[in-house]
């Protein structure tokens, strides 16, 4: 897997990062090495480009479901239900962490694992990068 990152600026700083290749058990180090430096960086706003990730298994999962509880940090017990019962009832995405353009393998993967529930996908950049703020 290769990573690219990139910056964009909407109402707020955004930062893309790019991947191609498998997202796999092989890939994890190289998908999290940079964006991990890019959080530690200071980065708040992720836009993960999926539309060169030909397969995505259960880790990609996994590290996407990571990164939104570390851009979205666990509250209290109480915050936790009220936000947990708005994803489940459609309202809530996550204002931090975003999609876009996953390949219609990826999204199926997405789509089962509910990940679509509760992160936003998109399918064009300009759309992604205005809806952070």
């Amino acid at each position: 897997m290769e990573i690219t990152i990139s910056q964009a600026q909407g109402d707020v700083p955004v930062t893309i990062v790019r991947a191609e290749g498998t997202f796999d058990s092989n890939a994890v180090e190289r998908f999290m090495e940079p964006t991990q430096g890019a959080i530690d960086g200071g980065a708040e706003n992720l836009l993960v480009d999926l539309s060169g990730v030909s397969f995505m298994s259960s880790i990609g999962i996994r590290i996407l479901n990571a990164l939104y509880f570390q851009l979205h940090p666990r509250e209290s017990k109480e915050k936790d239900a009220e936000i947990s019962a708005l994803i489940h009832s459609g309202e809530y995405k996550a204002p931090h962490l975003k999609l876009i353009c996953p390949t219609e393998r990826v999204s199926k993967v997405l789509k089962m694992a509910g990940m679509d529930q509760y992160i936003e996908i998109f399918k064009e950049e300009a759309e992604a990068v205005a809806a952070f703020g």
